[in-house]
């Protein structure tokens, strides 16, 4: 695989600026808040989709090949594709930063959630990077199993920060990709000890292994790390996508990717379903929600 086509595992953004964020979140409401930042949202990503043109191109091509869209609906979908990932930032950072406005949730498949939380075996949850899957760890409060998300190391330490002390008081803990592999034992471990492991399931990242697969209309190459640990240890993988619905609405939807494996299958014929899956049920995600991926790189080979 070429390297253009490989995530780098880093949010972009500077320390100083995410810190005034998670000042302002602290101490104002998201409500009071979103009048005087949405307007300048809405000027930065004029001059983002003029300037950066590794990000506005992807998202062009997103909408123009993929979508098939007219060229002033693709740049009109551009802008607002943006402007939702912009807001969601800002979810993000108020519900990390402690803020107490109360978002609504909407939960479709919440009957599967509490079988893994019954279970004494335990499970993956397959993310992606649509939606905004990052707050998932704070709208599903729950203290009956611990959930381990796996990060990547180079992530910026102020998000990092923030992100550990708030899901953590919901259960939720972080697991670093870390260069000497070491993270894989603990991976290892708190599957064996029947917690539950979330792993991004939509990027390739260097070293992954990876199956290129029918998605969207073209092929794609999707990583296949998170289905070799499901089938070794035997436990079910759902897929979980926190969808944005208005300015303080999300729907979660989850979904098993399990189902349809049988006894007999092989290993290799059991990975191949779960990724077959995965890629299908995101497809599905974004015909409803067309404009909320944020994959904004050389997606599609």
């Amino acid at each position: 695989m070429k390297e253009k086509r490989q995530w780098k595992g880093r949010t972009h953004g500077g320390s100083f600026g995410q810190k005034a964020l998670f000042f302002l979140f602290r101490n104002l409401r998201l409500s009071v808040l979103n009048v005087f930042l949405y307007p300048i949202l809405g000027i930065v990503i004029i001059f983002y989709l003029i300037f950066s043109h590794k990000g506005s191109k992807s998202i062009w091509f997103y909408y123009r090949v993929i979508q098939k869209k007219s060229i002033p609906v693709s740049l009109f979908r551009s802008y607002k594709n943006h402007f939702i990932y912009g807001q969601n930032l800002f979810d993000k950072f108020a519900l990390f930063a402690g803020n107490k406005n109360e978002f609504k949730v909407t939960i479709t498949g919440q009957d599967l959630f509490d079988e893994v939380l019954k279970s004494d075996n335990g499970a993956i949850i397959a993310s992606s990077h649509v939606g905004n899957f990052e707050i998932s760890g704070y709208l599903l409060r729950q203290d009956k199993k611990r959930i381990n998300g796996i990060i990547y190391s180079e992530e910026n330490p102020v998000i990092q920060h923030y992100r550990q002390k708030i899901l953590e008081e919901n259960n939720v803990y972080q697991i670093p990709v870390l260069p000497d592999m070491s993270h894989i034992f603990t991976i290892n471990n708190v599957l064996h000890q029947g917690e539950i492991v979330t792993m991004p399931c939509d990027r390739v990242y260097t070293g992954n292994k990876a199956l290129l697969l029918d998605f969207m209309g073209q092929k794609a190459s999707f990583p296949t790390g998170a289905y070799h640990l499901a089938v070794k240890f035997n436990v079910p993988v759902l897929t979980l996508f926190v969808m944005k619905e208005s300015y303080n609405h999300y729907h979660i939807y989850l979904c098993r990717l399990d189902k349809y494996i049988k006894e007999n299958d092989s290993d290799s014929e059991k990975i191949n379903i779960l990724a077959r899956n995965y890629a299908t049920e995101l497809e599905r995600i974004l015909s409803m929600y067309p404009d909320q991926w944020y994959n904004y790189y050389k997606y599609w080979n």
